[in-house]
């Protein structure tokens, strides 16, 4: 499911926020991307998580992804604490797991 994020300063609010021991997905594609729809399936099943949907197609980040080299989607941000990760592309159940549980140890 997930939240829409439609701008750059309502992304930068969120992204500051503590969530504490959520893990926060800023996940930037779009609507007509196959990967994209795939890897939303595999978030969503993701325990402790919030999910923010960031459109490629929303002109006002044009600067962000090109600042940010956001070329490929899906483009993934995972925010746990003070600790962020990055992938893109479509990952599994298992990889997402393996991600999350490397940044809680070393967290």
């Amino acid at each position: 499911m997930g939240v829409t994020v439609k701008d750059l300063k309502t992304y930068t609010n969120i992204y500051n926020i503590d969530f504490g021991e959520k893990f926060v997905f800023f996940k930037f594609g779009a609507d007509w991307c196959i990967p994209c729809n795939e890897l939303d399936k595999v978030l969503a099943n993701v325990e402790n998580s919030l999910l923010y949907h960031i459109s490629i197609d929303n002109e006002e980040f044009e600067s962000f992804f090109m600042e940010n080299k956001v070329y490929t989607v899906p483009d993934t941000i995972i925010k746990y604490k003070n600790k962020t990760h990055r992938f893109q592309g479509v990952k599994t159940n298992e990889q997402i797991n393996k991600i999350l549980d490397d940044m809680k140890e070393n967290n």
